[in-house]
């Protein structure tokens, strides 16, 4: 591993799994995205320190395999390192554990950093290789397949932007994507198959009492369910591809 591990053990609450007692994939994401929250708060780089320099991590990528479903009840350990940083992009791996210490869920992520008064990507410093014990001169890379286009509608759904859907720096949390996603999936696939991968790409940020669309493409493979998904504004402005598998 490369970067600074950081871990904390979670407990699967009764609000956080499904129908079959499994984990959700939305409580999955948070876990993750707390833990990475975690590391840079122990690091000196979190919230306070990026308000005050005027710069935020933005998730670019995800690329999640889930081996098995943490169970209710289950107590899991949830590991985060820095992979590699390269110019204007932030490699993060996930991983989570079981008791027994076998990895049953593994994410791969992609980051940049950007200026939050003028909104747009910058380097990442030097200082932050140092932080996260990454070297400058390996330039590890993390990568996550291109996401196919959704070239025919199978299903659509609409969604209103919620205060609840609000992360810290205003725009809609990276897992309310998912969650949409997953929301457009007919009810047989759901309760047939389990989702084991899930791929995002996120182009564009979206805000409160905004109105979203999510539109899906159903394809049968020899080893499962591929389910292609956009998501756009209501001025059809690209946000979000995804692609599920299910199997």
């Amino acid at each position: 591993m490369s970067g600074i591990i950081t871990e904390k053990e979670y407990n699967i609450h009764y609000y956080e799994v499904d129908y079959k007692g499994r984990a959700l994939i939305s409580s999955i994401m948070n876990y993750f995205g707390d833990i990475a929250m975690v590391q840079t708060e122990d690091l000196n780089i979190g919230m306070d320190f990026l308000n005050q320099h005027h710069i935020a991590w933005v998730l670019y990528k995800w690329d999640i395999n889930i081996n098995r479903y943490p169970m209710y009840n289950e107590r899991v350990k949830v590991k985060t390192w820095a992979y590699g940083i390269k110019k204007y992009y932030a490699y993060r791996k996930f991983t989570v554990t079981d008791s027994s210490g076998e990895v049953i869920v593994e994410a791969s992520s992609i980051w940049f950093l950007i200026d939050t008064e003028k909104r747009k990507a910058i380097s990442v410093p030097d200082y932050m290789y140092d932080i996260f014990k990454t070297s400058k001169e390996e330039k590890r890379t993390l990568k996550i397949d291109k996401i196919k286009k959704v070239d025919e509608i199978h299903a659509e759904n609409k969604f209103s932007v919620r205060y609840g859907d609000i992360d810290t720096n205003r725009h809609v949390n990276n897992v309310k994507y998912v969650s949409w996603a997953i929301e457009t999936i007919p009810r047989d696939i759901i309760t047939k198959y389990e989702l084991k991968n899930v791929k995002v790409t996120y182009e564009k940020e979206t805000s409160y009492g905004d109105k979203v669309k999510v539109f899906t493409q159903i394809l049968e493979k020899e080893d499962g369910i591929m389910c292609l998904h956009k998501i756009q504004d209501k001025n059809e402005n690209e946000l979000a591809v995804l692609q599920t598998m299910w199997k």
